[in-house]
């Protein structure tokens, strides 16, 4: 079972995708599921399940990227926007309180990234060591972080932009899943990631594109 478990929609500031236009493209690629993993709000994720309705075997996964004090949090399962600006280890927290599992989004990315120091000051289910917008290194060693922590690993394309999506996901060696059993393979570590790294023609969209919605956005992060 595939899973691009990192995905943006019109339902982030610095998205425009439309998520039933996300799901179709998912189906498109032979994906059995996606997450919908909007900046701090699950707001997308209804119109991604209805666009899946009639799409049998395939999975919506709600979740969201909670942007804490530090860096990004992955928050898969939840039922309710998780406050942003909050410390990982809370925000960690609130993830499991609201039955959900936390994940940490690409650690090792500049801007973004938690960084080892607070990635390792909160208790996670998983890392994420494949995000197709990050680069080999910062993948590497994520990779190699959840290695000597004894983490599970989750991997997704962090599309925002259609044709993204699908270049990273995540592996469960199982069939047909529910949402339930895939957040316990998260949680448990019994998933791989897969898929591509950030090469030098898209590190220079994406920082680009970051820095002039950074600037946009009154030099504020998301």
């Amino acid at each position: 079972m595939r899973l691009d478990l990192h995905n943006h929609t019109l339902y982030s500031p610095d998205s425009r995708v439309d998520p039933a236009d996300l799901v179709r493209q998912s189906r498109a690629l032979g994906l059995d599921g996606i997450a919908i993993t909007d900046h701090n709000s699950i707001a997308g994720v209804r119109k991604a399940t209805e666009a899946a309705a009639g799409l049998p075997g395939f999975l919506v996964i709600p979740a969201t990227e909670v942007s804490t004090e530090e860096g990004h949090v992955l928050a898969f399962g939840v039922s309710h926007p998780i406050p942003r600006d909050l410390l990982p280890s809370e925000t960690a927290e609130r993830i499991v309180a609201d039955g959900g599992v936390a994940v940490a989004a690409h650690p090792y990315r500049f801007w973004s990234g938690l960084g080892e120091r607070s990635t390792l000051s909160a208790t996670f289910a998983a890392y994420e060591v494949r995000n197709a917008r990050t680069s080999r290194a910062g993948n590497e060693l994520a990779e190699r972080l959840a290695a000597r922590q004894n983490v599970g690993r989750t991997g997704g394309s962090d599309s925002h932009f259609l044709h993204e999506h699908g270049r990273a996901f995540t592996v469960l060696d199982a069939g047909p899943s529910s949402l339930g059993t895939v957040l316990e393979a998260i949680a448990s570590g019994r998933t791989r990631a897969e898929g591509v790294h950030r090469g030098p023609k898209e590190t220079g969209l994406y920082v680009t594109k970051c820095v002039s919605e950074w600037i946009l956005r009154g030099m504020r992060r998301i």
